[in-house]
């Protein structure tokens, strides 16, 4: 279940990465939402709420409105994956 989690964090880092110049708009809003219902459930700690943050932010990168916050919540989520997939 981990890696499933960890394989998901990495695809949204790269999505949210990626719909910055508007590519995969609709998988993009998937795994937004897949990030702000899992920080939902696991909220309680101050990583779900990053996870929470990231996940909202992920839709506004959709609707065109981001900044330099893009690089930081990606790095949130690919340091989320890569701890995910190989620890």
């Amino acid at each position: 279940m981990l890696k499933l989690l960890g394989s998901l964090d990495l695809a949204a880092a790269i999505s949210l990465i990626l719909v910055q110049w508007d590519i995969g708009l609709g998988i993009a809003s998937i795994l937004a939402a897949y990030i702000v219902v899992k920080s939902l459930l696991f909220l309680g700690n101050w990583a779900s709420l990053v996870d929470l943050s990231s996940g909202i932010y992920m839709f506004l990168v959709i609707y065109d409105i981001h900044s330099a916050l893009s690089l930081i919540f990606a790095l949130w989520l690919l340091q989320k994956s890569f701890f995910s997939l190989f620890f």
